[in-house]
């Protein structure tokens, strides 16, 4: 007995000792020997899984304690230090088995980093290969995971792994690829633009190839407010970080390159086979790609499963469906009340019905809360069969006409109204669909447009007050009839809504690159001064424009550093460093309207 307390001191005395050495090791491994008893849950961590080219994964192995046999497996893979311990925690209490495994390059994992998904699929699919192999797991496996988590969810579903059943695909739409003509690549690119602020962002603080390198130094976010603005855009990555990134490789090839298919980024012609909850939110700036995705996976379906193509919109901004809660929120500077879901719930019933068989109803094909009304809605397509187009023209004095409201004799002379852009003296980026910049001053959301109204670059449209409720569901579309100086610029548009106190929301914006207008895939320059029409699709929304406020559109040919700038000479939109100063148009007249259109489901009385 004296022998046995000897011996548990020692140990005891041992392990104070190295505490202060390997006090984080300790901890971890303290922790793991204890979580069965403490939290019902065993787990086997930086278990190395076999890839087809010899290179081993770190993978972390989470299982319900108190039972044998097998279990339907949920696998997360990312790239970031971990996954939070409740996602962990909420499938595992409900006799899952959940993996949890850093991507080639990252933590514990061999390999190197060589671009966020090249490698993406044929690891997934190698891993479900040995997950269906091992004891515990039964032949169903589920992901789940946002953002980059939820990306590569879409990537492996391209390759249809036949164990592979059904996923949750958050924040995902960045791998939307060359599907629906999107080449949204990453999220980081719309309508043919690169999203500067988020792709600089991630990729310099986020996207290392070699991990042994240090991202993020301490003078890191010091370096992307110095060097942001800095011309050309090819050397800025090498400037906010001195280590090898893929933001390079990125601006390095065309949006038509077969480049990005080797990237693995979805491509028309993919089919799918697993059922998929795409879930996003309204000021995500891939929230459009979600809409897009479920499209193209429910067309390409190749089995019945994979027809469960649904969405949930959330109403916050990158990532936040789930953290929401019931009550007065805000996101970015708007306040409103929410009434939460409980994602959790939803989470557990989607992978009961496909990994488990059990019983329940899938929920609607389209689920979303209406900002403003305070409630949720469901339709079986998208946008909901009650929406009706309602059209807005601009009009000379700064107005923003509902067509039924117009005389029918409109002026047929060369109205229009012109700023000048300087690409020196951009209009600054004031929240909308930004993300992962690691900026603090780059906010979220939605934002008072109010700093940026009095600017001589920005044409502000208003409408008169409302006199009812107005609610838009599905995207809402621009017409301009524009002309330019230059041989290449960009217009800019943000949908705002005025309150009557001036507070001035901005909800929606985006961009039409000229040399784009008729496609990525067909770019042209523009001869200075002739008339072109070009259209803009906005990010989708369902919300409510309550009576008495005012409708607004502004548009302007920038808005940095959310949109890199169009230096306006119709070079090499990155490695040119020279700028022109573009006399911009926006045409009003009955020859060459400009106008928007809403997708209106509910409203009161005409204007």
């Amino acid at each position: 007995m004296k022998l046995y307390l000897v011996a548990i001191s020692l140990i005891l005395i041992t392990l104070i000792g190295l505490a202060g050495y390997y006090s984080t090791s300790l901890k971890q491994w303290l922790s793991d020997t204890t979580m069965p008893m403490r939290k019902g849950v065993h787990v086997s961590r930086n278990v190395m899984v076999p890839m087809s080219d010899g290179i081993n994964l770190a993978t972390d192995v989470y299982r319900p304690t108190g039972s044998g046999g097998r279990f339907p497996v949920i696998m997360m893979r990312t790239t970031y230090g971990g996954v939070p311990f409740n996602d962990i925690k909420q499938f595992v209490d409900h006799d899952y088995a959940v993996v949890v495994q850093h991507v080639r390059g990252r933590y514990n994992s061999q390999g190197r980093f060589n671009s966020p998904y090249r490698d993406s699929a044929q690891d997934g699919y190698n891993t479900i290969d040995w997950i269906v192999s091992q004891s515990w797991a039964t032949d169903k496996v589920g992901t789940f995971g946002c953002s980059y988590l939820g990306e590569s969810q879409i990537i492996l579903a391209a390759r249809n792994h036949p164990n592979h059943v059904a996923m949750i695909a958050s924040g995902a739409g960045g791998a939307i690829g060359k599907a629906k003509d999107a080449y949204g690549y990453f999220g980081v690119f719309e309508n043919g633009v690169l999203n500067l602020a988020s792709s600089l962002g991630w990729f310099t603080a986020e996207g290392a190839k070699d991990f042994n390198t240090t991202p993020r130094s301490d003078d890191y976010e010091e370096r992307m407010r110095t060097y942001m603005n800095y011309l050309p855009v090819s050397e800025i990555a090498e400037k906010v970080a001195p280590y090898e990134t893929g933001f390079d490789d990125i601006i390095s090839h065309p949006l038509t390159d077969s480049w990005w298919d080797e990237e693995g980024y979805t491509h028309p012609n993919d089919q799918f086979s697993v059922a998929t909850l795409h879930i996003n939110d309204w000021f995500d700036q891939t929230a459009h790609n979600a809409f897009r995705l479920a499209q193209h996976m429910a067309e390409n379906a190749r089995t019945p499963t994979a027809k469960s193509q649904h969405v949930l919109i959330a109403p916050g901004t990158h990532c936040e469906a789930e953290k929401l809660r019931s009550g007065k929120i805000t996101v970015g500077e708007m306040p409103f009340y929410y009434d939460a879901r409980d994602f959790g719930q939803i989470y557990l019933n989607w992978f009961d019905h496909w990994l488990k068989q059990k019983p329940s109803e899938l929920p609607p094909k389209y689920e979303y809360y209406t900002v403003h009304a305070g409630s949720w809605n469901t339709s079986d397509q998208w946008p909901p069969k009650s929406a009706t187009e309602v059209v807005f023209r601009m009009q000379p004095g700064n107005r923003l006409e509902r067509q039924s409201d117009l005389s029918s004799e409109q002026d047929t002379g060369q109205t229009y109204d012109e700023f000048s852009y300087d690409p020196m003296d951009p209009v600054p980026t004031l929240g909308g669909p930004i993300c992962c910049t690691y900026r603090p001053e780059d906010r979220a959301g939605v934002l008072d447009q109010r700093p940026l109204k009095s600017r001589q670059d920005v044409l502000v449209y208003t409408s008169k007050p409302l006199e009812e409720d107005l609610t838009i569901t599905g995207n809402p579309s621009v017409v301009l009839h524009v002309s330019t100086s230059a041989p290449d610029t960009d217009f800019t548009v943000k949908m705002v809504d005025q309150y009557p106190d001036g507070r001035a929301y901005g909800l929606q914006d985006g961009v039409v690159r000229l040399r784009y207008r008729n496609g990525v895939d067909q770019p042209s320059l523009v001869t200075p001064g002739q008339i072109y029409q070009i259209k803009l699709e906005m990010r989708p929304l369902a919300y409510v424009f309550k009576a008495g406020h005012r409708i607004e559109f502004h548009v302007s040919s920038s808005n940095f550093p959310r949109l890199v700038r169009n230096l306006n000479t119709g070079k090499d939109e990155y490695s040119d460093s020279e700028i022109f100063v573009a006399k911009n148009r926006v045409h009003l007249s009955g020859d060459s309207p400009s106008y928007v259109t809403l997708p209106v489901t509910r409203s009161g009385d005409p204007l």
